[in-house]
């Protein structure tokens, strides 16, 4: 077997990112809202977490998104050969790439020193 080159892998994750926002697009349309990137997470947030998400949605939505790909680590732990492998594994993407969406929105929405949190001089 050949070693991969850095070149062939940059090819492969291009080739990937354009599968991956495929398969956003395609699920995304079943529980998702047009207005809102963060429905599902949100109105599962609400339910399962209501006091973290009345002081931090973005946190609540945050947990939601772990234990939803916690389904696809508990089956991918199983090796390689298990089933739907390769959708799993970019599912996982998919996930990661709304939570640092979600990261990052935080951080737009979070004061510099919010009034409960104490400054450590």
């Amino acid at each position: 077997m050949e070693p991969t080159r850095r070149k062939d892998f940059v090819l492969f994750i291009r080739d990937k990112f354009e599968e991956i926002e495929r398969l956003f697009t395609r699920k995304n349309e079943g529980y998702g809202a047009s207005d809102d990137l963060f429905w599902n997470f949100r109105q599962t947030a609400e339910r399962l977490h209501p006091s973290i998400y009345a002081d931090d949605p973005f946190a609540a939505m945050f947990l939601v998104a772990e234990t939803l790909v916690d389904k696809h680590n508990v089956a991918l732990a199983k090796g390689i050969a298990v089933s739907e492998c390769d959708e799993r594994l970019l599912d996982r993407i998919v996930y990661s790439l709304l939570q640092l969406k979600m990261v990052y929105e935080r951080s737009e929405n979070v004061p510099e020193n919010p009034p409960d949190e104490k400054i450590n001089r």
